[in-house]
């Protein structure tokens, strides 16, 4: 329905669907959906919306004064499963432009102390969402941040195992529960996969990695080669494995956004290679 990366216009989204037009969480009436918007705007009120390391994404609920309550759009959430909603998040982009990330599930959420409006501390609602994961959708964790530190289990398996387990997903009608541990196991399994495939040899370079890790292993990174601003998956097809400098350069560097595009290219014959799903 909606393509990540893909730039759409706040307006004619309301004018096609419905929905609120102010606010993060929109809940059209008429269609079996709901739009999540996230932005820079909330971190002046304490919101730190964005991918955790264990694969879920937060987003933190509606409510501008007082502690929120678990009421119209922070319940429509919660309840999206049981209602029949999609939820579908965006990225504010300025201009009243939103930027599609992801169709997104309800997985739990927690609280937290933030400021309100008026800079008084009060109780946050947080959501944990899973992000749908494919070659051309999203699920962007922050696996750059983690380093080389599989769970045994995933040590003891082979690379084409690993690759089932990276793509694996459940139904979309499974509890929150189970959806939550299938998002944390695929974003370990994309992990190892990413450092197992590349085979100590960094992936953009071809160096072999610079030294050896604590566990032994030859240290590299796994590299997100779409962010999630352009909706970058969590999934084999996007994912490198790179030594720290070309890590470096595809962020900071002159070239980076070369550097990055001829990562791409090298990553997608080799999955291409083991085949497409």
């Amino acid at each position: 329905m909606f393509t990540p990366g893909k730039l759409y216009r706040r307006v004619e989204l309301h004018r096609t669907y419905g929905g609120q037009q102010q606010g993060g969480i929109s809940t059209p009436a008429k269609h079996p959906m709901i739009f999540l918007i996230t932005g820079e705007s909330g971190a002046l009120y304490g919101y730190k919306d964005g991918p955790r390391p264990d694969g879920t994404f937060w987003y933190t609920g509606e409510g501008q004064v007082g502690d929120m309550p678990m009421v119209r759009g922070n319940a429509a959430i919660r309840d999206q499963q049981k209602n029949g909603k999609a939820l579908h998040l965006f990225e504010d982009a300025g201009n009243g432009m939103l930027r599609y990330i992801s169709e997104a599930s309800y997985v739990g959420h927690h609280s937290e102390v933030a400021p309100d409006r008026n800079g008084k501390p009060r109780k946050a609602i947080v959501f944990e969402l899973a992000l749908e994961s494919s070659p051309e959708g999203t699920g962007h964790t922050a696996l750059q941040d983690l380093g080389p530190k599989p769970p045994a289990a995933l040590k003891r398996k082979s690379l084409a195992e690993l690759r089932r387990l990276a793509l694996e997903r459940v139904p979309r009608d499974a509890a929150p529960a189970q959806r939550r541990a299938n998002v944390y196991q695929r974003s370990e399994a994309v992990r190892e996969y990413v450092l197992r495939r590349a085979n100590g040899v960094c992936e953009a370079c071809d160096d072999p990695a610079p030294f050896t890790a604590r566990d032994g292993r030859p240290y590299l990174e796994p590299h997100h080669i779409r962010r999630r601003a352009d909706g970058g998956p969590d999934h084999p097809r996007w994912v490198a494995g790179v030594c720290p400098n070309c890590h470096r350069r595809v962020h900071s560097g002159e070239d980076s956004e070369a550097y990055n595009a001829q990562i791409a290219d090298r990553i997608g014959e080799i999955e291409g290679a083991a085949g497409s799903d």
